[in-house]
């Protein structure tokens, strides 16, 4: 049988290893407390930058995307200044012509008139010299 001081000792070692144990248990508990709350941490930081990182992504498609908008706006504007100033070089190419066309016509129907006076003056002078002829013969 244990004595009374053996069974005092055993009590106070006992006593001792469950402090001891409680304060590792403690201890570990605070490390995986920090531990998680570390992870927890960082595993936010790591969404917070993924999100932020999305975001900046996101903010650039939408920027190249606006820019390349743009520049096939400025394109499309381009070709259809081109295609308006073919129009109006065709446009202007057909009236010369017109023009040219309206000129040469009246050119002829001046041309006709002056052979038609001047056949008309030699018919006169023809009668009036037959007259004469007439007259005198």
């Amino acid at each position: 049988m244990k004595s009374f001081e053996q069974l005092s000792e055993d009590l106070a070692t006992r006593r001792a290893e469950l402090k001891a144990r409680q304060r590792e248990q403690g201890a570990k508990f605070k490390a995986k407390g920090a531990e998680r709350a570390a992870a927890g941490k960082e595993k936010a930081k790591s969404l917070s930058q993924q999100s932020a990182d999305d975001s900046r992504a996101a903010l650039d498609r939408i920027k190249q995307m606006a820019a390349n908008k743009r520049a096939a706006e400025q394109e499309r504007k381009a070709k259809q200044k081109e295609r308006d100033d073919i129009s109006r070089e065709i446009a202007a190419s057909r009236e010369k012509k017109k023009d040219e066309v309206e000129d040469n016509r009246q050119e002829r129907e001046d041309d006709v008139k002056a052979k038609d006076k001047k056949r008309m003056a030699k018919e006169k002078k023809r009668e009036e010299l037959q007259k004469t002829l007439d007259a005198v013969g």
